[in-house]
């Protein structure tokens, strides 16, 4: 492995922590786009209006237009719905992240005492100690969160050259010389990244 290769698989934390990463299989990543697909098909309760000509035409509700107590109840039903499915994704995502993406495992001892001093209560699960650790002492910011995300996502849907520049515009961007949204683009086989 080439050294720059070696630096396409280390990502360094606002704080400082290197953080070992890995290609996460594609059909693993498809598995979580599937997900979001379900998040995305909840749609909110709708309402019927006259046009001018008598015909009706329904409409999505949005908080603004519940006038009766049913639309009240079908947009709290559609809100909750909604914000158990995103919440599902997320928590599926940052193990999924974790478990596959983070070649690292938490160190065996040192990082436990505040939170036992806290009285908070750590995982007895290795799987689930690992994305406590990760997610807990190394990605407190939110942007390493999703950084590191769109990193191990770059590194799993490219290989070879293609990586490498894809990784080039991944750190232009962190120092300034282009947007996040490129690096968070998809990349095809020749290394070219479009925004989506």
């Amino acid at each position: 492995m080439t050294e720059q290769r070696s630096e396409l698989r280390l990502y360094t934390t606002s704080s400082g922590m290197q953080v070992a990463i890995k290609p996460i299989h594609a059909k693993t990543l498809d598995d979580l786009s599937l997900q979001w697909e379900k998040v995305v098909s909840i749609k909110p309760p709708v309402y019927a209006v006259t046009l001018a000509g008598g015909e009706t035409q329904e409409l999505e509700h949005d908080s603004t237009t519940l006038e009766t107590t049913e639309d009240r109840q079908a947009w709290d039903k559609y809100v909750a719905e909604l914000n158990a499915a995103i919440v599902a994704h997320n928590e599926a995502s940052i193990k999924t992240l974790v478990t596959f993406g983070i070649d690292t495992d938490p160190p065996k001892s040192g990082w436990q005492k505040d939170f036992e001093f806290c009285g908070l209560e750590i995982p007895k699960d290795p799987a689930e100690r690992k994305v406590f650790y990760f997610q807990r002492v190394v990605l407190t910011d939110p942007v390493d969160e999703q950084l590191i995300v769109r990193k191990i996502n770059l590194i799993s849907r490219l290989s070879g050259e293609a990586l490498e520049r894809a990784d080039a515009l991944f750190r232009g961007a962190m120092e300034g010389s282009g947007g996040l949204d490129t690096a968070a683009g998809t990349a095809d086989q020749s290394g070219e990244v479009e925004t989506q």
